[in-house]
């Protein structure tokens, strides 16, 4: 169904002012019965809450996000739907950084400060697009791309206000007056490789509409494997929203005549990227060129079709160019049914060729067919489409929904003191104040218990994943069905995946280089994509350093043995070395771990986080339900539920720099052999000639001397000893990090249960109030009391439906 996105921002922006109006008219009317303090806090809460609401739909921003696949030309396509050559590009992996094109009507370069940052950072105005070009490109994002091969950066966080395309023309998304629109260029995964730069990425790819780029020329039955793996990582890494997803399969124009037809390949891969990324239906996958698109669009800029081109005449010629030069191909393709149009083509490119101008209407028609031709037109109705769809949920609800749980929390409170107003009775009112002291005293003791309960439900669940037998896993599944625990299986596979990533992505490839006696900066090359230059420099120094040591050892079983003379001092000394050599490899291959291992906690921070989330509000529900069975009275149960509304904290478990222990087994030996220690001369009498002749003679002989010779033996382990005890390094700590996961529930349990128990006597401070001051007021103002009250009651129930229809626009349109 299609959504009127203008209406809806407009009747969102409509209620949520109504939703304060009303509030503040009862405020007004009634302003003693917020003069309690708790409600006076309520209160508040609620008002900051609207007005940032407000401020943030005033300009509401809409994110798309690009990411994809190692140079699937993700930036070329930023280029052709901005309709500026801003975003770098270039054969290799040229987006480093986080680059964010946001619509402006003044153009400004914003190269945000960051610790350790080489390049120049601060803000720039009144930059022509090629200076932008070359700021971002020559002095930011190549400078960090050559630091960062010897040493741990933070990536650049850069920011260009411009106008956009999409901004401009607003035929094309079809986007609200006064949305602002973002569209930011990510890195591919090699780029990034530490914990704290991944985390700020998945920030902006969580909240953002996400275009995923993926490479034609990789798609192929030999390379096609090798694309989906790489793209899980990244939509898993990067933890896209699946749901608000477009598939962009770039460089269809370089389909051979023996490839399969585009519309079974794109088949495929729809049902392939289904099964990989595990989603519910399959997924939008759109044949893309977007090379000509971003020629023929920059060519002609961020105009409606309808206006006046502002690009420079010398400009639009050298763009008109690169399209002839490097798009031929696809425009003979395109026209050769056409003989009329393949004359038009060819008359324009002997234009541009001979430097002459090319008018609007002419360049109109060549960015017509570019977009036909290229997938632009396709692509820009889909995303108008997923506009209407997602806006909703991206751009109003995040907005809206501190605004619902502090209206809920000051609506509940107001219902409770409402109901205790209807008492007309002092002996009810002594009844319920008794009441009330003696469920304050067992509610602590009942949240105490609920709480050390699921403490040890968390410790038998982190036990049963210690031990991944198929018993174990049973009785998992049987606890979290009984207790409508969703995301613990999950755990399993989020630790497994990290201990599976280790092996494939470090300590195998150390080990294949001295199977294959690889050059150490060939290892240093493919490691620094997965653990960052720092790690990769200091593993490939030391294996460099130990594999030129062992030519020196000769092998034995598992070991490389060196025996030296104990008396021979620079050998023994020499041995030494060795043995720190071997001992240093094994400390950088441990920190390299250490830090990767950081890296994809942090990549699994989504199945972390629904696991902890589930065990939370499975607290939170048991301990709501404590509250219906000892608060049945006035509301309180629903009052403390909606005061005890929290979200969770992101902020995941940590590692240490030396978490994982990898200690070589070296053993050194002193040992001693019977050998030739030194010859002596020994003197022999012999006898010669006949018996008529006989002499006697004598003569020298030389004799071995026989004696214990003490050796020093060292024993390294080959490639095959350190692998596995790199192996079983990895394996002991994986129940270690088991027992930091269970630390980390149990510190949020407890933070929750701490929540809840203020929550609860917050509400019950409110109630113990109201009732005494009832005590007066059924002596006193009864009956202007309960008119007051009724008053109060319609006034909630007219705020409490507008704050209905505003959750019902935006949790229900996009569905």
């Amino acid at each position: 169904m299609s959504i009127d996105v203008d209406a809806l921002l407009q009747n969102t922006r409509t209620h949520l002012s109504q939703l304060g109006t009303e509030l503040e008219n009862l405020v007004q009317a009634h302003s003693e019965v917020f003069e309690d303090a708790n409600l006076q806090a309520k209160l508040a809460a609620f008002r900051a809450a609207q007005q940032d609401a407000i401020a943030r739909l005033q300009v509401p921003t809409f994110y798309i996000a690009m990411i994809g696949t190692t140079s699937s030309g993700k930036s070329t396509i930023v280029n052709a739907l901005v309709g500026r050559r801003i975003a770098p590009i270039e054969a290799g992996e040229m987006s480093g950084g986080v680059l964010t094109l946001t619509q402006a009507a003044e153009p400004k370069l914003v190269v945000q400060e960051t610790k350790g940052a080489i390049w120049e950072t601060g803000t720039w105005t009144d930059l022509s697009d090629e200076q932008i070009y070359d700021r971002v490109r020559n002095q930011v994002m190549l400078p960090y791309h050559q630091a960062r091969k010897t040493q741990d950066l933070i990536a650049p966080q850069v920011t260009v206000h411009t106008a956009l395309l999409p901004a401009s023309d607003q035929s094309l998304l079809q986007l609200p007056t006064g949305v602002n629109l973002e569209i930011i260029d990510l890195p591919g995964l090699k780029s990034v490789q530490d914990a704290a730069n991944l985390a700020v990425i998945q920030s902006r790819v969580n909240k953002a509409f996400s275009l995923v780029a993926l490479d034609y020329m990789q798609v192929d039955d030999e390379q096609r494997k090798r694309l989906l793996e790489e793209l899980k990582r990244v939509v898993k890494h990067l933890q896209g929203r699946t749901d608000s997803m477009i598939f962009v399969l770039n460089r269809v124009d370089q389909q051979g005549a023996d490839d399969l037809p585009m519309n079974e390949r794109i088949d495929l891969l729809r049902s392939e990227i289904q099964q990989v990324l595990e989603l519910k239906d399959l997924p939008e996958v759109l044949p893309f060129s977007a090379r000509i698109l971003y020629y023929a669009q920059c060519a002609w800029g961020t105009e409606p079709l309808d206006a006046e081109s502002r690009v420079a005449p010398e400009t639009r010629l050298k763009l008109l160019n690169a399209l002839f030069q490097d798009c031929a191909g696809m425009i003979g393709q395109y026209t050769r049914s056409d003989r009329n149009l393949r004359n038009w083509f060819r008359d324009v490119e002997d234009q541009v060729a001979d430097g002459a101008t090319i008018d609007d209407d002419t360049m109109r028609q060549i960015l017509h067919y570019a977009r036909l031709w290229s997938g632009g037109q396709e692509l820009w109705e889909r995303l108008r489409l997923r506009v209407q769809h997602s806006f909703p949920e991206l751009v109003l609800l995040p907005s809206l929904v501190e605004v619902f749980d502090n209206f809920d929390a000051l609506a509940t409170a107001l219902n409770s003191l409402s109901e205790i107003r209807r008492i007309q009775c002092k002996d009810e009112v002594e009844q319920q104040q008794q009441k009330l002291s003696d469920s304050r005293k067992r509610l602590q003791s009942e949240i105490k218990a609920v709480h050390k309960r699921f403490q040890a439900l968390t410790e038998q669940i982190i036990d049963y994943l210690k031990k991944d037998d198929p018993d174990s896993r049973s009785q998992l599944s049987e606890i979290c069905r009984e207790e409508k625990l969703d995301g613990f299986q999950l755990l399993f596979e989020a630790i497994d995946t990290v201990e599976k990533d280790l092996t494939s992505v470090l300590l195998k490839p150390v080990q294949t280089a001295f199977q294959t006696n690889q050059g150490s900066y060939e290892l240093e090359e493919k490691l620094r994509d997965v653990v960052g230059s720092i790690h990769a420099h200091e593993v490939a120094r030391a294996y460099d350093l130990v594999s030129r040591k062992l030519g020196n050892f000769t092998r034995e079983s598992d070991y490389y043995i060196k025996r030296v003379h104990e008396t021979d001092t620079k050998a023994v000394r020499d041995l030494e070395q060795d043995e720190r050599a071997m001992r240093k490899l094994y400390q950088t291959v441990r920190d390299a771990a250490s830090a990767r291992a950081e890296y994809m906690i942090q990549a699994q921070a989504q199945k972390l986080d629904k696991a902890l989330r589930s065990v939370i509000e499975a607290q939170g529900n048991r301990l709501c339900e404590v509250c219906r069975r000892e608060l049945p009275a006035f509301g309180l149960d629903d009052a403390i539920a909606a005061t005890y509304h929290k979200a969770v904290a992101q902020n995941l478990p940590k590692l240490s720099e030396q978490f994982f222990e990898f200690l070589p087994k070296i053993n050194q030996r002193d040992t001693s052999q019977r050998e030739v220690v030194d010859r002596r001369a020994v003197t022999t009498t012999y006898t010669e000639g006949s018996c008529f002749n006989r002499r006697e003679r004598t003569r020298t002989e030389y004799q071995n001397v026989m004696g214990d010779v003490k050796y020093k033996e060292l024993l390294l382990p080959h490639e095959k000893t350190m692998a596995r005890q790199w192996g079983e390094g990895v394996a002991k700590k994986k129940s270690m990090l088991w027992d930091i996961l269970r630390k980390w529930f149990v510190r949020h349990l407890d933070d929750a249960k701490g929540n809840f128990g203020t929550a609860a006597n917050d509400v019950l401070d409110l109630a113990e109030r109201a009732l005494a001051e009832q005590l007066a007021i059924i002596e006193q103002t009864l009956e202007a009391e309960l008119k007051k009250w009724d008053e109060i009651n319609a006034s909630i129930a007219s705020t409490a439906a507008i704050r209905k229809t505003l959750e019902v626009q935006t949790r229900s349109s996009h569905q």
